[in-house]
């Protein structure tokens, strides 16, 4: 499992982002909601819940009810899923949105959204999204831990918290063991999924992220990111 610093400094290498379509990622926001809009606090406690699954629940949830954020944050709709907006995840600089004032949950403080991808066509595929936070992993961590039962829990590893997932090609499309390769890159024909809690490059922030990579097939990405416009599923 590559920690998402190794897999920056490894995405500004790719030239195989060419293999993406072009895309809009703005298209398909929700309506503006009204200039003060609160965020539904019941709902974003259980949206980041969802979140920490790394799955589709986050953005099923999303759909259902796109203003549980409040006005803070911008929501694109596709169809039945929905996730907070960026200008394309596949940019360095317009993988990111910054939320207009931070969103306050169950004793983290959200202050922006995350959504990257990018392929190799040796290493496949590398999806990070989730949340920038303020704090450090470790009070962000002990936080989130809080509103997850105990074998969902992340742990400790070195300055890092994770949760560690694999799968084979061939296996069930849910079917997912606990543990991963830490430091190192997917084997092929394998994938892993990873909530991982880790330091920001600006101080006094943390990431909250999910990760899947590895050999990501267009059954499992729609299983797992159906909030992937059409374009990057194939």
């Amino acid at each position: 499992m590559r920690t998402h610093q190794n897999h920056t400094a490894f995405g500004r290498r790719m030239a195989a982002l060419a293999c993406f379509a072009a895309m809009s990622f703005s298209a398909g926001a929700a309506d503006t909601p009204a200039a003060n809009l609160a965020p539904d606090m019941d709902a974003t406690k259980t949206a980041l819940i969802a979140f920490a699954q790394c799955d589709a629940s986050f953005f099923t949830l999303l759909a259902q009810k796109p203003q549980l954020f409040g006005s803070a944050v911008e929501v694109a709709i596709n169809g039945t899923v929905a996730a907070p907006t960026v200008a394309d995840p596949r940019s360095q600089k317009g993988h990111r949105q910054s939320f207009t004032r931070p969103i306050d949950v169950a004793g983290l403080s959200l202050l922006a959204w995350r959504n990257e991808v990018s392929y190799d066509a040796t290493m496949g595929a590398f999806l990070w999204w989730g949340f920038d936070v303020e704090g450090t992993p470790d009070t962000a961590a002990d936080a989130l831990n809080r509103l997850l039962q105990p074998a969902q829990r992340v742990v400790k590893t070195g300055n890092e918290w994770a949760r560690a997932e694999n799968r084979r090609i061939g296996d069930p499309i849910d079917a997912w063991r606990r543990g991963g390769q830490s430091g190192s890159v997917t084997q092929k024909g394998t994938v892993e999924r990873v909530l991982l809690i880790e330091a920001d490059e600006a101080p006094g922030r943390t990431k909250v992220s999910c990760a899947l990579q590895g050999s990501v097939t267009p059954p499992l990405l729609e299983r797992v990111r159906p909030d992937l416009p059409a374009s990057l599923q194939q």
